[in-house]
């Protein structure tokens, strides 16, 4: 298996995608021809015990209505006032024959009621007296003379009313292979039901039955049979071929227990051949019709089937190769152009003419090509550039350390002069400034508390009002234990700055307070900054972060607090405003709840 492996991991693309294809249209018939050998056969099968089950039943509903309607009929004759009367009449009174011609019309009006009855061909009456014993006619006979028989003897001997016989026991001129059928109804005697004095006979047109046998066959080999109690055939579909002993042996191998008037045997053996055999009796008569179905016949469907899969399978099979063979060559080719464009963007040439692309797989593979090369390029240049932008900010911000620190100490030279020469708001104002840009400084560290913060926006309020002449109020609301909080430095005053500027200062009076706030929810440091300003329109706050700086917009400050936050800790925290034209103006600062080590 593994050398298998290995053969098959040498084939290129091409070779791997035709095995491939012919594969998955193969298995597909392979499995559907197994599944129908294993699964389809057997439903086949099924369907077709079904059928015949149901045509057994179907039959022999058919036959129970056909000798119903012909046993109404003898019954109505058996028990016809004038028929009852006559087959007890004296013979000797017919010696008149025109005695004999009228009580024969008057009979033949009778019969002749139920002429319309298309499965009876002939009605007859046997007499012990009457008419058939006077003299013999075609349609009224001497019982006397058939009592010797033994049909007669037999039908006599039985508590049964009707007797179903074929023509052939009765007549000698009866053909046993047309299935013709004669139906014997006793005539009871007027004083005892036990005793007849005549006999009804019906003669049944042999298509009758064999019309009903015929409708049963389901199969081309499919045979049926109707026979009565003593094993008379009375009836056979066409292509019967069983003699009355097969007949016999077959209705002796019936499972013990087994319905002897309803059951099936599926596992027949006639003529070396398995065969389905099934019985059902037909109620209010002596008869019987048996279904006999060969299981080759049973199978052929199945057979067919599997021959026409394995016929469309040596059809297709060639044609798959062919297809399978064009379509693993075009998907060659196209990847084999892929492989060459991502060679040569491992060698670092990245200006290259697109891939052409399509819908399928190997387009989207394409496509998606084209534009990571054109991504990777793009960030190149991208990359290039922001390396000119780091240099250029690396060397600002060298001279942003070096201003302040020049600054810080030219005023400490200044307040030393200022003290020196006693003036003292210039040492005053010079002192503050000091402080304000050494917490600016914060010995060169990017986080400091909130303590540290909040004393740098004292000092800047505080030189603000000296040159303002107090015009800002300033509200601290801020608990000691969040005093130790980590916060990026320089983070509060911007937004006091432009607080004061564009806030407070733009008021009539200008003057106003400035509240900062703070709290903690859910470990998010929230500090609030609430000015009473003029506050700003809807507009103007989205121009805050979004089109270009203006001096009125709050500057580079803003928008450099939400960059530093965000990349700090995040897109969940950051800088968010909530301001009205009149109604002041509040900044929100949402931050990671951080405090320094040993802090409460």
């Amino acid at each position: 298996m593994n050398r298998g492996r290995a053969s098959f991991s040498k084939l290129n693309i091409s070779s791997k995608l035709f095995l491939s294809y012919l594969l998955v249209i193969c298995i597909p018939f392979v499995l559907l021809l197994f599944i129908h050998l294993n699964v389809t056969q057997r439903e086949n099968k099924e369907q077709m015990l079904y059928s015949a089950h149901k045509m057994l039943d179907e039959t022999k509903s058919y036959l129970e209505y056909k000798s119903q309607s012909i046993t109404e009929v003898l019954n109505f004759v058996a028990f016809n006032d004038l028929v009852q009367s006559n087959v007890t009449t004296d013979a000797a009174i017919y010696e008149d024959v025109n005695l004999w011609g009228t009580d024969a019309n008057k009979l033949a009006k009778v019969l002749n009621q139920f002429r319309n009855n298309e499965d009876i061909t002939t009605l007859q009456l046997y007499m012990k007296q009457g008419l058939g014993k006077a003299a013999d006619s075609p349609d009224y006979l001497n019982m006397g003379k058939i009592e010797t028989t033994a049909w007669f003897r037999g039908f006599s001997a039985s508590y049964s009313a009707f007797a179903w016989l074929p023509t052939s026991a009765i007549d000698d001129e009866g053909d046993l292979q047309t299935g013709g059928i004669s139906v014997l109804r006793k005539i009871p005697n007027s004083h005892n039901i036990q005793q007849f004095d005549g006999i009804v006979r019906a003669q049944i047109d042999p298509d009758a039955m064999q019309s009903v046998l015929n409708h049963a066959v389901i199969t081309p080999n499919t045979t049926a049979v109707l026979f009565n109690e003593r094993m008379d055939i009375l009836g056979t579909s066409d292509g019967y071929a069983f003699s009355k002993d097969q007949l016999n042996s077959m209705l002796s191998e019936r499972e013990a227990g087994a319905d002897p008037e309803n059951y099936w045997n599926d596992h027949l053996n006639l003529r070396k051949k398995r065969m389905l055999f099934g019985v059902q009796a037909i109620p209010h008569t002596d008869m019987t019709v048996a279904l006999i179905v060969p299981y080759d016949d049973i199978l052929a469907s199945s057979d067919k089937s599997r021959n026409r899969i394995v016929t469309i399978f040596l059809l297709v099979v060639p044609i798959t190769m062919v297809l399978s063979y064009f379509v693993a060559a075009s998907a060659t080719s196209r990847l084999r152009k892929l492989i060459s464009h991502v060679r040569k963007v491992k060698k670092g040439h990245f200006q290259l003419a697109p891939l052409p692309t399509s819908e399928d797989e190997i387009g989207e593979l394409a496509r998606n090509f084209n534009g990571m090369v054109s991504n990777i390029s793009q960030l190149m240049e991208e990359t290039y550039t922001l390396g000119q932008e780091v240099k250029d900010k690396e060397l600002k911000a060298l001279q942003a350390q070096i201003n302040p620190h020049f600054l810080y100490n030219t005023l400490n030279l200044i307040n030393v002069m200022a003290i020196e020469s006693g003036s003292r708001e210039i040492s005053r104002v010079v002192d503050e400034l000091a402080v304000f840009y050494r917490l600016s400084l914060s010995n060169g560290r990017e986080k400091v508390t909130l303590d540290s913060e909040l004393k740098h926006i004292e000092a800047y309020v505080r030189i603000h009002n000296m040159r303002f002449n107090d015009c800002v109020n300033l509200e601290l609301e801020v608990s000691r234990e969040l005093l130790a909080c980590e916060v990026p430095k320089i983070i509060l005053q911007p937004i006091v700055e432009n607080a004061i500027l564009h806030g407070i200062m733009e008021t009539d009076s200008e003057t106003g307070t400035i509240r900062i706030s703070a709290r903690v929810e859910s470990g998010t440091l929230v500090i609030e900054i609430e000015d009473d300003g003029v506050g700003m329109t809807a507009e103007k706050m989205k121009s805050l972060f979004v089109g270009p700086v203006t001096g009125k917009a709050g500057g580079y400050g803003l928008r450099n607090i939400e960059e530093r936050i965000r990349l700090s800790y995040g897109a969940a925290y950051g800088i968010y405003f909530r301001s009205e034209p009149g109604a002041g103006t509040v900044v929100t600062l949402r931050l990671p709840d951080a405090r320094e080590q040993g802090a409460s």
